[in-house]
């Protein structure tokens, strides 16, 4: 019985911390993480908006979860667009352009939740998610969003890290424009879909923590980009394992074992680091 109840749960936090690792790690290199974490609080207005309409046309709950992804998606897209027209602004750097973007996507998306109250979903399972109560349409989206995101690694895997590592390549210039916006797009579909295992602001854990924790460790791109999304689907399924049985929220417990990892994939460099400076002083006296 209890199998059967974890059983969507594990395959939906095990899917997205897979998609959010592999996600992460071009979002990693190409230096989009703070735009990742703006986008997560960009979903919010636009998951909000998309339950209230498809509650408004009398759809169920398989229709109310489709409408929270195809809100959120597309909710996100003016907010990207004023990112980058914000960006390019005098006096106004990249980072905060997203802070801006950030701070209006989460206040936006609190006022409509107020103003539409009380809403079909409960406002907390935006923001934190719940995975327990994943749906089959639940997993499938995730699944295949992730089946994309293989199929575009596999196909122009290649062309992005090209992108990533030297965008003023001439190779790779001429289709810059075409890479960013594969890799936002990425970016996008990969937190919309991670909304209802660890809402809209948790899902950050899943996309910077792998990249993050494993960009010191490793000596090839080819490793780091197997090597996150494994991660990633690890961190889920730990996570998920260590919640239920101490009945602790699954998407706080995810970002945390997230931050842990991060932290400990930095302690053979401070302790390597320790050791260089005692030697250093030991060579002074």
């Amino acid at each position: 019985m209890i199998a059967s109840l974890l059983l969507y749960p594990a395959l939906h936090v095990t899917i997205i911390g897979a998609l959010g690792g592999l996600v992460g790690a071009f979002a990693y290199l190409d230096r989009r993480i703070f735009f990742a974490e703006s986008v997560t609080h960009g979903t919010f207005p636009g998951a909000v908006l998309g339950v209230v309409i498809a509650a408004a046309l009398g759809f169920g709950h398989s229709g109310m979860s489709a409408a929270l992804y195809v809100g959120a998606f597309l909710g996100t897209i003016p907010l990207v667009a004023l990112m980058r027209r914000l960006a390019t602004i005098p006096g106004i750097s990249s980072q905060g352009a997203a802070g801006i973007v950030l701070t209006a996507g989460f206040a936006s998306g609190y006022f409509l939740a107020t103003w539409f109250k009380p809403l079909p979903l409960a406002v907390n399972s935006f923001l934190t998610g719940s995975v327990m109560t994943v749906s089959p349409a639940d997993v499938a989206w995730a699944g295949g969003v992730l089946v994309v995101a293989l199929l575009v690694v596999t196909l122009g895997g290649r062309h992005l890290i090209a992108h990533c590592f030297d965008p003023a390549n001439p190779a790779a210039a001429s289709r810059a424009g075409r890479h960013e916006l594969v890799i936002l797009g990425l970016i996008l579909a990969s937190v919309t879909v991670a909304i209802p295992a660890v809402g809209t602001i948790l899902s950050i854990a899943l996309i910077a923590a792998p990249a993050a924790a494993l960009a010191p460790l490793v000596r090839s791109s080819r490793a780091f980009l197997v090597g996150c999304p494994l991660l990633g689907a690890l961190l889920g399924i730990v996570g998920l394992a260590v919640a239920v049985p101490a009945r602790l929220s699954a998407g706080g417990t995810i970002a945390l074992l997230c931050a842990a990892c991060v932290l400990a994939s930095r302690v053979p460099q401070w302790v390597a680091g320790a050791r260089r400076t005692r030697r250093a002083r030991a060579g002074n006296q």
